[in-house]
């Protein structure tokens, strides 16, 4: 991959959920793919698991996973995802479902843009001082409406998951 210098833009709206005594809490791993499928219109072949740790301690178990997407926008930009589990599960002794546990979850959302820097005159000043007007005076209202995605997603992922802890069933 040729060098290139990248530049973020974070979206204002991020992700944190913790939800106690869930039943099958291993399922929200599912339901945020769901979320961002269906609800964030971002493709299959777009979402991808970055990180995934299973440990077992006794009858606990304890699993984190790092999930990104990424919506392309334009030929050098687009929206970066990343979604990170934290589940702490036991066996449940109910009949209805297989575990109980605990869940975190936090999530954010950027514009990620790449300047190719494959050229002598795109590491030069007069180029940067050139990108940076672009940035500054073009690009900045096409930035923001990509913006506005980042946090429309991070907005579709919380409370798409509020939805889903409210649903289940409470146990006692």
């Amino acid at each position: 991959m040729p060098p290139y210098l990248r530049i973020d833009d974070f979206g204002d709206i991020s992700v944190n959920i913790n939800a106690e005594s869930v039943p099958n809490p291993q399922e929200a791993y599912n339901e945020v793919i769901d979320i961002l499928r269906h609800e964030c219109n971002i493709g299959v072949g777009d979402i991808t698991e970055k990180q995934y740790q299973h440990e077992r301690d006794g009858d606990t178990e304890k699993i984190f996973s790092e999930i990104r997407a990424y919506e392309p926008k334009d030929k050098y930009t687009h929206v970066y995802v990343k979604i990170k589990l934290f589940i702490e599960m036991t066996p449940a002794k109910h009949e209805d479902y297989d575990y109980v546990g605990d869940i975190e979850v936090s999530g954010t959302a950027r514009v990620r843009t790449h300047y190719p820097q494959d050229h002598w005159l795109q590491e030069t000043m007069l180029w940067h001082a050139f990108r940076t007007f672009y940035e500054k005076m073009i690009y900045s209202d096409i930035k923001q409406v990509f913006i506005e995605d980042c946090n429309d997603y991070m907005r579709n992922v919380r409370d798409g998951l509020k939805s889903y802890f409210d649903m289940l069933p409470t146990i006692q």
